[in-house]
């Protein structure tokens, strides 16, 4: 049948078929080998740029989870090390009167900070009043302790209104407590 079909034609009519098969194998060839082949690559190329982008965010991670880890360490070989009775409001009575501010202050409020698997942030909003600026940084220096882990975590100071010569402050002061076992002795 292909040799009846071939008969008829005469030269220039089968140079034509031959280039027209021989075109559509190529196109055939080109389509279903190499545009496979250069899609999987870019592909590929992209999986590679968005991996290695995932790779550096992981590494980034990874290095502030070691920084948090160091700092939870410290934060707990700090809190092993100080005494089990210790509480941050006797510690800043104790440094209130080591400053001489103890009967200047007005009000000490415990505000709940946060809280993990292994140690609670405690804060203590305090507002101190009618105290001189020798008081305010002998206070402030007491109290701040990388030992205890007792840091100012917040202060507002300004002068008093009724007595320029004394000021007004509110100091948030943070430190971190063990978390006591959920079972609770039982």
């Amino acid at each position: 049948m292909i040799e009846a079909f071939q008969d008829k034609l005469d030269k220039k009519q089968r140079y034509i078929v031959a280039f027209g098969a021989a075109f559509v194998m190529l196109t055939l060839i080109f389509e279903f080998a190499f545009v496979p082949f250069w899609d999987a690559k870019e592909k590929i190329k992209k999986s590679i740029a968005s991996n290695t982008k995932t790779l550096e965010e992981i590494i980034h991670l990874d290095a502030q989870f070691a920084v948090q880890e160091a700092e939870i360490a410290g934060i707990k070989k700090a809190i092993a090390a100080r005494s089990a009775d210790f509480t941050l409001f006797a510690y800043l009575e104790k440094n209130a009167a080591q400053a001489n501010v103890k009967g200047c202050i007005k009000q000490m409020n415990s505000v709940r900070g946060a809280q993990s698997a292994s140690f609670e942030e405690t804060l203590v909003d305090m507002k101190l009043e009618k105290i001189t600026m020798k008081q305010l940084t002998d206070f402030l220096y007491y109290v701040e302790s990388p030992a205890e882990m007792v840091r100012i975590k917040k202060i507002t100071v300004s002068k008093m209104k009724e007595s320029p010569e004394y000021l007004s402050a509110g100091i948030m002061i943070t430190s971190y407590m063990p978390v006591a076992s959920p079972s609770g002795g039982q």
